[in-house]
């Protein structure tokens, strides 16, 4: 901390694993892209996951009429940019690098707080109603496509949140999936499953009744599930964002050092001891240099010996003998008189 080599070392350990992240994932959806089933053959492989599927699925998905891949590959590309120019800033010390990268990074991290806390997280546990009745346009509108990425997310909700719909299962009636299922009331996602990897219902009769006996989760909101778990969990949603704070403070403050060029500690406090030697060069400034006096010696006055004498015929009147000159060689002095009448 009281050198530069920290900040520059921690900036520049971390930009690498950012950039190496955002590599990887561009990639993976520049693979998945130009041959699906090859990426999944080749990972599972190698890696024995079903991790490899998942990734593939949810790369191939398509957010309205873009593929999700549109959006992976250039938050990855701008990733590795901001990366490299934290990289290049803490290895060359760059200023226009630092700056960049500062600017980049701010501008990812303000875009997902905004729309993962503020339109995600803190709308739905305030009840906000704008955002109650966007839930259930995407219903409407989006639900039941193929490959397509609001379907997934309702999907991923219902299943592990065991609810239905955004306020119960009649958001599903008089949409294009509806339309596309007259035979069912609601998606199957909406029961009570045995196995929710295969979408194995309790009941046979699901998706087809609302009664008790369909064992399924039609009046159960997804709305309300998600603001209850927001509740039971905000004391990690506030950890996270205190974490993710406090790690962009850091990382801003480490390209701060490097800008300054100054150890951690005096970027902080402002250099009090650089303040110190410039109030005393101001001072030393203020005595003319190039005069006489700067090639000058000096030297101790000798002590005021003062002797004094009193007169033998008149006692009122004193002699006062004071030093003048003072002789080095012989260490005599010279006497000036002073008469002093009272």
């Amino acid at each position: 901390m009281h050198t530069i080599g920290l900040p520059r070392t921690c900036l520049g350990f971390t930009n690498l694993l950012f950039f190496i992240t955002g590599f990887i994932g561009c990639v993976i959806c520049i693979w998945c892209i130009v041959n699906t089933e090859f990426f999944r053959e080749v990972n599972y492989t190698v890696t024995k996951s079903s991790l490899v599927a998942t990734i593939a699925n949810f790369v191939n998905l398509k957010l309205w009429v873009t593929p999700v891949t549109t959006i992976l590959i250039p938050i990855a590309i701008i990733t590795m940019l901001s990366s490299c120019c934290g990289i290049l800033g803490a290895g060359c010390k760059m200023k226009c690098a630092i700056k960049s990268y500062i600017f980049l990074t701010t501008v990812l991290l303000t875009t997902a707080f905004w729309l993962f806390f503020i339109s995600g997280v803190y709308n739905i546990y305030t009840n906000n109603q704008n955002t109650l009745r966007y839930m259930k346009s995407t219903i409407s509108s989006n639900y039941g496509k193929e490959n397509d990425l609001i379907t997934y997310v309702w999907d991923y909700i219902m299943v592990n949140y065991e609810c239905c719909g955004a306020v119960d299962y009649k958001d599903f009636i008089d949409t294009k999936w509806h339309r596309s299922n007259l035979d069912k009331l609601y998606p199957i996602q909406c029961c009570k499953l045995k196995n929710q990897t295969g979408l194995v219902p309790i009941s046979d009769d699901c998706t087809k009744s609302t009664e008790p006996e369909a064992q399924s989760n039609t009046n159960v909101s997804c709305f309300n599930s998600l603001r209850t778990s927001i509740g039971d969990n905000k004391g990690k949603i506030i950890f996270y964002m205190i974490f993710f704070g406090l790690a962009y403070s850091v990382l801003v403050l480490f390209a701060y050092c490097i800008i300054r060029g100054e150890p951690l500690i005096t970027a902080i406090t402002g250099n009090p001891r650089g303040l110190l030697l410039k109030r005393q060069e101001q001072t030393n400034r203020e005595i003319p240099s190039g005069t006489s006096l700067d090639n000058m010696m000096f030297m101790e006055e000798p002590p005021q010996r003062v002797v004094r004498v009193v007169s033998a015929i008149n006692p009122f009147q004193t002699y006062k003998f004071t030093p003048n000159v003072h002789d080095t060689r012989s260490n005599t002095y010279s006497y000036d008189m002073r008469s002093d009448f009272k």
